[in-house]
């Protein structure tokens, strides 16, 4: 019986992309090449960069197909173009600073370290947005109350092991993400621009 691609779910059509059937792929192409491109016009007010940076995503989505936990393929995506409009602004912000500051190149340095901070925490706190809730709250109660692990296994009503897990799991995630930002984005790390209470 032949597949009806365009009548699938997207879970159905994940499924199917996990298995190589590149059909699968084809359609979740068709079905949101339109509306993320959409997206990245808005942003960038350029048709050109918007297709390239939602053709990045989607031939991403295909080369990791086995790798990736996905949950909702609309937030994926969403999340995944929206990270790249943010890469790609990030540059372009930091080109016009440095641009404005080489008649003053003693500044150099702190303009653009101040500038990979912002970034960077702006890039951080999205991540901890998307965090699974307990680990996200667990992580806000450490660091924004400076709750201890004590104090936030009592708010939440859960044992101090299962605080001391949720914690680790979102340091864990939070440190691969900071290490792929900073990997993609600028030439060394920045563990030492005071990021390592974050961590």
């Amino acid at each position: 019986m032949r597949i009806r691609y365009t009548e699938l779910t997207d879970n159905e059509l994940l499924f199917l992309m996990r298995n190589n059937k590149e059909e699968a792929f084809t359609e979740i192409y068709n079905r949101y090449w339109e509306r993320l491109t959409a997206i990245g016009y808005y942003h960038t007010k350029s048709k050109s960069q918007a297709e390239e940076i939602v053709n990045d995503v989607l031939m991403g989505l295909w080369l990791r197909k086995k790798k990736l936990d996905i949950k909702s393929l609309p937030a994926y995506l969403g999340t995944a173009v929206k990270f790249s409009l943010f890469k790609v602004i990030s540059r372009e912000k930091r080109r016009n600073e440095i641009r404005a500051m080489q008649e003053f190149p003693e500044q150099h340095n702190d303009t653009t370290e101040r500038l990979d901070a912002i970034f960077l925490q702006e890039y951080l706190d999205q991540i901890v947005e998307h965090l699974p809730e307990k680990a996200r709250l667990v992580f806000k109660y450490s660091r924004e109350q400076e709750l201890s692990i004590k104090e936030i296994a009592k708010k939440m009503e859960l044992s101090p092991k299962a605080v001391e897990y949720h914690m680790t799991k979102a340091l864990k995630v939070l440190k691969g993400s900071m290490d792929k930002f900073n990997r993609f984005l600028f030439p060394s790390p920045l563990w030492r621009s005071g990021f390592r209470f974050f961590i």
